[in-house]
């Protein structure tokens, strides 16, 4: 409402207008100069009177927007939450795809993600893998299947590759000619000759399916299944470095190239222990270092408990911590890959070497097949590699119960 009072003293006029809107009061001093132009008071009254009709109408229209969008939410009053099309069409990752002067061929993923108060549903089809995932599951604790140990390549030598082969010269003679010789006489002559060798890359992968729900909701799982991709390859990686043929698609590992084991010396009461030493010897017989052997893990651990006759253990007591495995101050690395009953000795770091082209690499799409009506991933592992035996006579191979008679 609005009021207007005129108060009349002695020789002047004094004028004060008034508003009340909405609990906001506005008031205007009268003019300075006496008998001021009415006029005037009336043009700033209007000018306050326009100023509070719009705060008044804007504050009407913020109310209204509230009340609408209470109204939308459904049940309980809530306010209403964007729905799922328009957080996709809202993404960064769809206005890219928009803006994109050639989409033939492009694909984007836009994660719609959940807001509170939103849940993600998770199958219970079976095989599916939804079940294992129940409300608040503790995946910390997975019960899996284990994987044998993998050494075979922190043994080798590692290496890197940019092409798809790796090519170098092996020694094939030697002639030492070395000798004392007089003060002007011609020295001799030594020969060598090489010949040049090439190990192919070859890519060792796998791939398998998951739940996309498994993925999404058990992240200690889904690192799980990564690692089950990863040591997946390491473990035919170690069967190819030990037994690979060459042919096809396949490495050429060390046993099918190395020398076969031969008695250095008779010992006719000869066991595991002296055969793995005389095959030491065999290889320092020919001026190579031997710095590994390879063995079954349970043949370890039977050397291991081996005693003497008077019963006592003859390496370390059960109850003494040893760091490193190692028989005949040689490492010992053990991986069930190796039959049980044979072993492989030789010099491994200089002998042997593995040129990664690629590392192992783990891949997850839904684009594969019909994943994507079925909301499943196909996980890939990848890894692609050459390997290379400089000197195959080097290592020396054979069953722990040859006969040293």
């Amino acid at each position: 409402m609005t009021k207007l009072i005129r108060s009349v003293g002695a020789g002047s006029a004094a004028f004060l207008a008034s508003c009340n809107i909405g609990g906001i009061r506005v008031a205007l001093a009268p003019p300075d100069s006496q008998g001021g132009d009415i006029s005037a008071i009336a043009t700033m009254v209007k000018e306050k009177f326009g100023e509070v009709s719009r705060f008044a109408t804007e504050t009407n229209a913020r109310l209204s927007d509230v009340e609408q969008k209470a109204a939308r939410g459904g049940r309980g009053g809530g306010i209403a939450t964007k729905s799922w099309g328009q957080r996709f069409v809202e993404s960064d990752e769809y206005k890219g795809f928009q803006g994109s002067r050639d989409r033939q061929g492009l694909k984007f993923r836009a994660e719609v993600a959940s807001t509170e108060g939103e849940h993600k549903n998770i199958t219970s089809v079976s095989g599916s893998g939804g079940s294992l995932v129940p409300v608040d599951r503790r995946v910390s604790d997975l019960s899996l299947m284990p994987w044998n140990t993998l050494t075979v390549r922190d043994l080798v030598a590692a290496g890197t590759t940019e092409s798809n082969a790796v090519s170098y010269p092996r020694m094939t003679g030697r002639t030492n000619n070395a000798a004392m010789v007089a003060e002007g006489a011609l020295k001799p002559q030594s020969d060598m000759a090489f010949e040049e060798v090439t190990a192919p890359v070859r890519t060792l992968a796998h791939y398998f399916l998951a739940s996309r729900q498994i993925i999404d909701d058990a992240p200690a799982l889904a690192a799980t299944i990564d690692a089950e991709a990863r040591n997946g390859l390491a473990d035919v990686e170690d069967a190819q470095l030990l037994f690979g043929d060459g042919t096809g698609q396949n490495l050429l590992g060390i046993v099918p190239q190395a020398s076969a084991f031969a008695k250095q010396w008779t010992n006719a009461m000869g066991s595991p222990l002296d055969v793995l030493i005389q095959a030491i010897a065999q290889v320092e017989a020919l001026n190579w270092k031997v710095d590994g052997m390879v063995l079954n893990a349970v043949d370890w651990r039977m050397l291991q408990a081996m005693k003497d006759t008077q019963g006592r253990y003859i390496g370390n007591s059960p109850f003494e911590a040893s760091v490193l495995q190692r028989i005949w101050q040689t490492p010992v690395a053990t991986t069930n890959r190796m039959p049980k009953g044979t072993f492989l000795v030789g010099p491994f770091k200089t002998q042997a070497q593995i040129f990664d082209r690629m590392g192992v690499e783990v891949l997850a799409s839904s684009e594969d097949g019909d994943n994507f009506r079925r909301n499943l991933i196909t996980l890939r592992a990848e890894e692609r590699l050459a390997f290379t035996v400089k000197r195959p006579a080097s290592f020396v191979t054979g069953s722990l119960t040859a006969s040293l008679a």
